[in-house]
């Protein structure tokens, strides 16, 4: 009988048992799958539940950047407060869209292809919501991406399958990953991204083989392509050189090689940076200014803000990571060094602006996620060495940790997916318009507020309606007025800092008739008379 020369190794299972290595990459690779399936659940459980509407403030934007990039044949976005390879990617998406909408005889040409029309900010119309559905399903593939880059990381840094799994399913459900992997923003690119310049740095560090300074540094390049502070992730490429080889680094060419090769994968996909320098450097300039300076509703204490959102949608898995990211200064361990490089960078740079919110903390996240598993994984494995009563105590006390930190995101998760079951207010205000306003009558709106059909109505789009005064709307003939708390509601949360534009929306409200209100507990829509 022949035997096998290589027969399968074993690992250890609870209470000593050897588990064949085979069957532990079947186990390993089911849960995998497990995690990814329930990502790509959550990211596209009512993709278009808002559509043929689009209440996002700047996602009909991208679209139509795409979209016209690949109607018109013109590579230049004419727009850079944001790099351009988020557009170009959902441009090349609707080339098979197009495909096939040729095929069934929709389209005639690239121009039958319909943007978004816009009222203002957060009120637009999608004539093709298939369009939108597939520009968001870019995005839901990146974010699934993203998960799957964070187990390859944990189980090749730490050599642990278990650590990148736990990290994998802690990403799959953060609440803040799976809202912005479900809209046509950079977040979610710049996020995959930095997780693949992370994948190829731990490539550097453990191998230093030259084709991974090639990749490390194309990635770097594409994350900043994905967006300008995605840049600041070429930190871990010299943190894996050097932690590999110490200071006398510095005379390998790869390392410059990488940084190179990071600056023409930028320059490739954002080639209007070159081509277009004065509007890249005005959009650049224009981004900048407005985090430096201030947005209503995202602005002041920094610092604290981002560490009050980190405990409120990750709980206790922030503090294990600061506490691996501890463990790794005191014990100069360099794998940790490494996959603290960049969230300690990183959060340094945001907190210097005054604009503070959920999307720029974003890519930090999965780091986050990696050191806590890690953490909380070699907390497991120090439970082998207590007694086995001391140990089933142990594994008790670790599960139910374990089933705290998994909750805590699971639960907002759920009550998001119960707001996209949840009614749309902005429907049911369009609806009442529908039924109880004549055709032709005059209406003014505010940002966030409902689509009204300006081909049926005579429709006055202001970002605010407190731009002017009560006696604006009575001279101008118009018949309702409609406020939205997505706009109102930033200055009522903040009354101290906002005195004046409190009082004039109290003056504006108390000044008109409130004949409708909608109110879903997160938005509330009011629509006013106009009267003499």
């Amino acid at each position: 009988m022949e035997t096998n020369p290589n027969p399968p190794r074993a690992v250890s299972g609870e209470r000593g048992r050897r588990v064949p290595l085979a069957s532990s990459r079947v186990i390993s690779t089911a849960l995998l799958g497990g995690v990814l399936a329930l990502a790509l659940l959550l990211r596209v459980w009512l993709l278009g539940h808002d559509l043929p509407y689009m209440h996002h403030p700047d996602e009909p934007s991208y679209v139509a950047i795409g979209q016209t990039i690949f109607k018109t044949g013109d590579l230049n976005p004419h727009f850079f407060a944001y790099p351009s390879l988020t557009f170009y990617l959902n441009a090349l998406a609707h080339a098979p869209y197009y495909a096939l909408g040729r095929a069934l005889g929709v389209f005639a040409a690239r121009t039958d292809i319909l943007l978004p029309t816009s009222l203002v900010m957060g009120t637009n119309y999608a004539p093709m919501p298939t369009a939108v559905l597939l520009s968001r399903g870019v995005t839901v593939a990146a974010g699934v991406g993203a998960v799957l880059l964070v187990y390859l990381i944990g189980r090749r840094l730490t050599g642990r399958r278990a650590v990148g799994l736990t990290a994998a399913l802690l990403l799959a459900l953060s609440p803040t990953h799976v809202y912005h992997s479900r809209i046509v923003t950079p977040d979610a690119f710049v996020t995959f991204f930095a997780l693949l310049t992370l994948l190829m740095a731990v490539h550097v560090f453990q191998g230093g083989r030259t084709w991974a300074y090639v990749a490390a540094g194309i990635a770097v390049g594409l994350t900043a392509s994905a967006k300008y502070n995605g840049a600041l992730v070429a930190v871990v490429v010299p943190a894996a050189h050097f932690l590999r080889v110490g200071w006398a680094g510095w005379r390998d060419y790869r390392l410059y090689l990488a940084g190179v090769l990071s600056v023409l994968a930028f320059a490739a996909t954002t080639p209007y940076a070159l081509l277009d320098y004065p509007a890249f450097l005005e959009g650049m300039r224009f981004e900048a200014q407005h985090y430096a300076t201030g947005h209503t509703g995202m602005e002041g204490a920094p610092a604290g803000w981002y560490a009050s959102f980190l405990w409120a949608t990750t709980g206790p898995l922030v503090v294990l990571a600061l506490v691996q990211i501890g463990r790794g200064l005191l014990a100069r361990s360099r794998p940790i060094l490494l996959l603290s490089a960049f969230p300690l960078t990183y959060f340094l740079f945001i907190t210097r602006f005054t604009v503070r919110n959920d999307r720029t903390i974003l890519p930090l996240l999965p780091f986050l996620f990696l050191l806590a598993a890690w953490l909380l994984l070699d907390t497991w494995a120090a439970t082998r060495k207590l007694s086995p009563n001391a140990r089933r105590w142990a594994a008790v006390a670790w599960g139910l940790a374990l089933l705290i930190l998994v909750a805590w995101p699971a639960r907002q998760v759920a009550a998001f997916v119960g707001d996209l079951h949840a009614p749309q207010v902005r429907a049911e205000a369009a609806l009442w318009l529908a039924d109880h306003a004549p055709a032709g009558a005059r209406i003014a709106l505010e940002s966030y507020a409902p689509y009204v059909d300006p081909a049926r109505y005579d429709v006055t789009a202001v970002h605010e309606l407190i731009e002017n005064p009560p006696q604006w709307y009575v001279d101008e003939g118009f018949d309702y007025l409609i406020a939205s708390s997505g706009l109102y509601g930033r200055y009522f949360m903040a009354p101290q800092e906002h005195p004046d534009e409190v009082a004039l929306y109290n003056a504006l409200f108390d000044r008109f008739p409130l004949i409708q209100r909608f109110d879903s507990g997160r938005l509330e829509i009011r629509i006013y008379r106009v009267t003499p």
